[in-house]
């Protein structure tokens, strides 16, 4: 079996080679890496060029094409090699186990159509647009469950046949939902998205979540995360044809552009003009890289 794969990085070479050193070190590692550099410098590339490894290839995007455009590089990238399998990394997330890739690939077989594994996934309801948490109940009954994505930094694997067939995330998204994006166009191709229960439960227990609730609403420190949120759901909801969604998501948010005032004036007229902004840019066509992170 061969295995490959990419990580994403912008103007941090320090923690990219952190990240690196500790992918490589997987009990199972990937038998060469593309370095996808989205940075405006070359300090990237000048650390990629002083480690001198002969497993790590380097692309200059040569311009901010966000996680998006990066991630859909690598997977163009990596469909000319003949890989089995392919990890999409993000430069500060590297695996959070030595033996991550190893387990991931030693479910692979246990779905036939199984096109994405990952360590930690989540459910889309495609009628309201949101992401539904997977029960921990749910995780300690079975080895392995079918998931609607796996979010960035959990260990994404992906098949070398999904990245062939040029299923991509959409590079307009910029930055933000860009792996559900992917993930629900590999699910309409016919292929699974599968994450390994033991590890989830693992993950979950590292972090202190296995009895978190989300709450209905939360102030947010970037409310630049919230536009983009926004305005890529409704982007995704008119690729993959769901009216339904894109309904509950016109309602939804603009509750939530005046709800926001509760935290007061000055959060609450950011919170309104971001998301007025992001249904604006949504109506016009306006895409990519829109707003300062």
């Amino acid at each position: 079996m061969r295995f490959g794969g990419f990580i994403i990085t912008y103007q941090r070479p320090e923690i990219l080679q952190k990240t690196i050193e500790e992918t490589f070190k997987q009990t199972f590692p990937p038998e060469f890496l593309w370095i996808i550099d989205n940075s405006e410098d070359l300090a990237t590339d000048h650390l990629i060029a002083s480690i001198q490894d002969p497993r790590l290839r380097y692309y200059r995007m040569g311009y901010n094409a966000g996680p998006a455009g990066a991630a859909a590089k690598g997977l163009e990238l990596c469909s000319k090699e003949a890989l089995d399998w392919i990890y999409w990394g993000d430069d500060n997330d590297p695996p959070f186990r030595l033996d991550c890739f190893e387990r991931l690939l030693s479910i692979r077989d246990l779905n036939p159509f199984a096109g994405v594994l990952g360590s930690v996934g989540q459910f889309f309801d495609r009628k309201k647009g949101v992401i539904k948490r997977v029960q921990t109940r749910l995780l300690e009954k079975k080895d392995v469950i079918e998931v609607d994505y796996v979010a960035g930094g959990m260990c994404m694997l992906v098949s070398g046949n999904v990245a062939r067939e040029g299923i991509a995330p959409d590079p307009d998204l910029f930055f933000g939902f860009e792996e559900l994006d992917f993930c629900l166009k590999a699910s309409r191709k016919g292929y699974s998205i599968v994450v390994d229960c033991k590890l989830f439960l693992e993950a979950r227990a590292a972090t202190g979540r296995l009895e978190f609730e989300r709450p209905v609403y939360q102030k947010k420190q970037n409310l630049s995360r919230e536009y983009y949120s926004l305005r890529n759901l409704l982007m995704i909801s008119d690729s993959l044809t769901l009216p339904a969604m894109k309904h509950q998501l016109i309602k939804k948010w603009f509750v939530k552009s005046l709800y926001g005032f509760r935290y007061g004036p000055k959060y609450g007229i950011k919170n309104f003009s971001l998301i007025m902004l992001a249904f604006w840019h949504y109506f016009k066509g306006i895409n990519g890289k829109t707003v300062e992170l």
